[in-house]
């Protein structure tokens, strides 16, 4: 197999098949390291830190041909050494992880003359209490500095110089990494990572040099209907609204905006983000012919081609479900859940905060995935939010009248004949049950099985409903924590299990895919029971196929929905966009842990 095929598709953020693609290099040639390198990435980069670590273990480094290769080896051991030292809590297993992290970085400069691994190191031996080393090993990282000066270049320079003291010097070249890395937001999160790892008070003090950029979530009322009883945003205040969210944006700073694209506020904030250069992601409830339908012809031809302006202009534009609208407001409630969350999700990876900005009216009545609605979830779980305020902009003492067209527009009012309903959906099998010998089935059958109904009596919330054949399981819950719940504690519990005693192999695992969307609740004459159809249904059991065993894999729908409920118990670390299987397309998938 060309180990060039594994590199691009690691370089393409799709670990998952750069994984499975450098197991079967693996099997070609056991004794290559690229290939078990390129495994051990992948999977450091999908969070799975001890899996990362068996890969490089038999990797023999001394013989290792390339130079560069042989470098990125040692490396990668000094990052899991710094992520071990990262995430371990007890103080007394620190010194340990930083030793290896420090040899690691250390051989990997001796090997390339590289300032990478040095200033790692050198960072890694001020966190071990070796001041003298990391003095030493930062002048070194400062002399190996080679080729042009872009944003790694000063914020290597930086990180050298903050370590010997110099915090002026320090800060000029973090003000010019943040310069030259313009919108490459990841690389200024991992910037500040390294600073807060770090952790002094000269650290902390240069994380304004590097400021993440704010991310905003929006939510606004739409434009009147025309059959609107009371005004609340009528066409004649769009100047006003539209220079009062430019004005807000000016005070952010660069800005990452979550909005949907209706007629009215949602536009007018999407027009001002992309006037200002700044990163766009627009989520749809459901199939966009459906959405301009309800949310934006009945505002006249002008507002439908500004819609389609601000979708080209978007940096991203995400289905929350390609399906029709068929009157389900639950489609617009989900939507409002993924901007929420993906704005939490996106917020965390960069190191910052996220913003709910509303355009509304604050004495307007709540409706299914609207404003009031959005502003209160956001406030329950901590979230800030500022408000422009239309009655204020209408110069008003505004007392609403509450009347039907006053809280549903005329083409959302219609009411599906078989709505949807949100839920969780689980999907698990045991990876490598089809080689079991039929001996050993019913013994199989029977402690899975029994494992499996064990955790779900364990749960304080109950499974809507389970069903399972041979080793796999479809499980469905009402709330996201609910699934996430169960996922851990299944996991747990069969990573527990014997496997050899069945004729499997010591590390056979389940593998776990959750994912979160609206479906279809319908009553099953063959099993006499309530069942569960539907698109998001078929999405969930295309993701399972591609977890990697002993993983939780989720959607990014799930993920986001998870975290839109405030659930902190949970982490779901991005891995990247991966191919589902039966060429169901990509998704964009988390690892979900506690």
């Amino acid at each position: 197999m060309s180990f060039a095929r594994i590199r691009d598709a690691l370089h393409a953020g799709l670990n998952t098949e750069a994984l499975d693609l450098a197991r079967e290099a693996i099997f070609e040639s056991p004794e290559a390291a690229e290939p078990r390198y390129v495994a051990a990435l992948a999977s450091i980069r999908m969070g799975a830190i001890t899996q990362a670590e068996r890969w490089l273990a038999p990797i023999d480094r001394d013989r290792v041909g390339s130079r560069e290769l042989a470098a990125d080896i040692w490396s990668l051991s000094g990052r899991i050494a710094k992520e071990r030292y990262a995430g371990v809590e007890a103080a007394a297993c620190k010194p340990c992880h930083a030793l290896t992290s420090i040899a690691s970085y250390r051989r990997a400069f001796e090997i390339s003359s590289a300032a990478y691994p040095a200033v790692n190191a050198a960072t890694m031996a001020m966190l071990a209490g070796d001041e003298l080393l990391a003095r030493d090993l930062a002048r070194q990282a400062l002399s190996a500095l080679a080729g042009d000066p872009d944003h790694w270049y000063h914020a290597t320079a930086g990180e050298a110089k903050l370590l010997l003291g110099e915090i002026d010097a320090a800060r000029r070249h973090y003000v010019e990494a943040h310069r030259l890395a313009g919108t490459r937001f990841g690389d200024i999160a991992s910037m500040r990572r390294q600073l807060l790892l770090i952790g002094t008070d000269a650290a902390r003090s240069l994380l304004d040099a590097i400021p993440a950029p704010r991310i905003v979530a929006f939510s606004g009322h739409m434009i009147d209907h025309p059959s609107r009883a009371t005004p609340r945003f009528p066409a004649a205040l769009e100047p006003k609204v539209a220079s009062a969210i430019c004005e807000k944006l000016a005070s952010l700073g660069p800005s990452i905006g979550y909005a949907q694209a209706a007629c009215g506020g949602d536009i007018l904030f999407l027009e001002a983000m992309q006037a200002a250069g700044m990163q766009t992601n627009i989520v749809l409830p459901c199939a966009q012919g459906d959405f301009v339908e309800a949310s934006v012809s009945f505002a006249g031809d002008e507002w439908r081609a500004r819609f389609e302006r601000v979708l080209r202009g978007a940096t991203r534009v995400v289905l929350a479900t390609e399906e029709a609208y068929l009157g389900d407001e639950v489609l617009f409630e989900h939507a409002a859940n993924l901007i929420q969350g993906m704005a939490f999700l996106r917020a965390r990876e960069l190191s910052t905060q996220p913003l709910l900005l509303t355009v509304s009216e604050p004495q307007s009545a709540e409706r299914t995935g609207g404003t009031a609605a959005t502003a209160r979830e956001w406030r329950s779980k901590g979230g800030a939010v500022e408000n422009i305020d239309l009655a204020a902009l209408r110069g008003e003492n505004y007392a609403p009248r509450v009347s039907e067209h006053d809280q549903v527009a005329p083409a959302i009012a219609a009411r599906a004949a078989t709505p949807r309903s949100l839920k969780s959906l689980v999907f698990a099998d045991i990876r490598g049950f089809s080689k079991l010998a039929e001996r050993h089935t019913p013994e199989f059958a029977s402690m899975f099985l029994h494992t499996c109904k064990l955790v779900l009596d364990s749960l304080d919330d109950s499974a809507v409903d389970a069903n399972t054949r041979g080793d796999a399981l479809f499980i469905v819950f009402e709330r996201p924590h609910h699934a996430a719940e169960f996922a851990v504690r299944l996991l747990t519990a069969l990573n527990a299990l014997d496997w050899p005693a069945f004729g499997l192999p010591a590390d056979t695992s389940v593998r776990v895919g959750l994912h979160a969307g609206p479906v279809y609740v319908v009553f099953d004459p063959v099993m006499s029971k309530t069942t569960f159809y539907g698109t998001h249904v078929n999405l969930a059991a295309r993701l399972e196929p591609v977890v990697q065993p002993g993983h939780i894999f989720a959607t990014e729908a799930f993920a986001a929905s998870l975290v839109a409920e405030g659930e902190g118990r949970f982490q779901c670390d991005y891995i990247g966009a991966m191919p589902l299987a039966k060429r169901f397309g990509q998704a964009r998938l988390y690892r979900v842990h506690t």
